[in-house]
């Protein structure tokens, strides 16, 4: 299992239900890589961005993409602060 996929099992309950949709289809640039790399329909693919997690001093939002035939695909953390 790669740290990737490791870090999609992880993501919590609370995580998921707080998550937002930041894109949809046309609208996420990567749209066309991801098509080719996991398949799909472009109109299905969804980018989402869950609430601000607090570590130490700084602030993360966890970033990834979803197909609801595919499932979460490369999950980021990103500093927000």
């Amino acid at each position: 299992m790669t740290e990737r996929t490791r870090a999609i099992v992880a993501l919590t309950q609370r995580i998921l239900a707080q998550s937002r949709v930041i894109a949809k289809g046309n609208r996420i640039r990567d749209v066309r890589r991801l098509v080719n790399m996991y398949g799909g329909k472009r109109s299905q693919w969804v980018k989402k961005s869950g609430p601000p997690i607090e570590i130490g001093r700084h602030q993360y939002e966890y970033h990834w993409y979803e197909h609801p035939g595919i499932g979460r695909v490369e999950l980021k953390r990103k500093q927000v602060n």
